[in-house]
């Protein structure tokens, strides 16, 4: 584990371009698993553990809502809905336009699904930097805003406050977008990145998860300049500027893509599987405990959870990103137990 891998998105940018000090913030003492009526309810044993998607598609993200999955297309930016229970796709919503497409997601407490756009400074020609929101009752699309400050909106996990999105394509900023009590949606706000945040290789922030109480993000960090990811605590109440905080791994951490945090665990999906981090309670340190291949996978880019499973996108980028919007190509969400 010395020598660094390259994660789907690092291939997408990079072919065309225990007890800590006081202060620190605390985590749930056990891991627990997602606590969604729907989910705490399910026994899987004749849920699909294969979800085929269709030809062309070209997955990247995914947001689980209720027994639904919502995943999008870095082809055209169009939107499918996958029952967990049967395995069966339908249409959620169509191609938004030119120069959008659809990276990562996540729903918020209004249910409402917030999506990644991309942006001029990835390495698919002719994007706008942007995101969208989607209503998951009706499919309408609520809002479709621009933000050119941004380089290449990756991946987004929102609060009760605030929408937060990584720029991958930027050495070091997150994008901010405040969100009221009522759900009004704000103007996005770029906030740089600082303390033990160092500029790394082709892409930097990456994936993205949030503490229970909302307080604190982790952030992860694709390509170091030595090589190698790395994570980070983020204060969610930064603006303007963050100061980040390295987690101290106890061991070498090769890629990071997408994140889910469960408790204290913390999944990081990397093309080669998905890696199980132990936080400790005061995120200082984190202890790799396992890598759990992703059966078929070609390039596992992100996941999400729903009771005893993790469901991972396989993004088969293919060489050179020749599967982007190929229509013989074939792509998939595979449900793993979680490690």
């Amino acid at each position: 584990m010395r020598h660094a891998v390259a994660t789907p998105l690092t291939v997408l940018l990079s072919v065309l371009l225990s007890a800590g000090p006081a202060g620190t913030p605390a985590m749930a003492a056990e891991p627990a698993t997602p606590s969604s009526s729907a989910a705490a309810a399910t026994t899987f044993r004749h849920y699909p553990t294969l979800l085929p998607l269709p030809n062309g598609f070209s997955p990247e993200g995914i947001a689980i809502h209720g027994r639904t999955a919502y995943t999008g297309s870095l082809f055209n930016g169009a939107i499918q809905q996958v029952d967990l229970r049967t395995g069966k796709t339908k249409h959620f919503a169509p191609p938004p336009g030119a120069g959008r497409i659809s990276v990562g997601m996540d729903v918020d407490r209004f249910d409402r699904l917030w999506v990644a756009g991309g942006g001029h400074g990835g390495p698919l020609p002719g994007l706008v930097s942007g995101f969208r929101v989607y209503d998951t009752r009706s499919g309408a699309k609520l809002a479709d805003m621009l933000f050119p400050a941004a380089k290449f909106i990756n991946d987004v996990k929102v609060t009760r406050d605030a929408a937060w999105f990584t720029d991958s394509a930027d050495p070091a900023a997150l994008v901010r977008v405040p969100v009221s009590a009522t759900g009004r949606i704000g103007e996005p706000q770029r906030v740089k990145l600082s303390g033990e945040w160092a500029p790394g290789g082709a892409i930097n922030a990456n994936g993205i998860e949030a503490t229970p109480d909302g307080k604190h993000l982790i952030v992860a960090q694709t390509t170091l300049a030595s090589g190698g990811a790395a994570l980070y605590v983020v204060p969610s109440a930064s603006s303007g500027t963050a100061v980040a905080r390295r987690i101290s791994l106890q061991d070498h951490l090769e890629s990071a893509d997408g994140l889910v945090l469960l408790g204290r665990i913390l999944y990081v999906v990397t093309h080669h599987g998905v890696v199980k981090v132990k936080l400790s309670r005061k995120l200082t340190t984190g202890q790799i405990e396992s890598i759990t291949e992703v059966p078929g996978a070609a390039f596992a880019s992100t996941a999400d959870a729903f009771g005893s499973r993790l469901y991972v996108v396989d993004a088969n980028l293919g060489e050179n990103l020749g599967n982007v919007g190929n229509p013989t190509a074939s792509f998939e969400i595979s449900a793993i137990r979680l490690p």
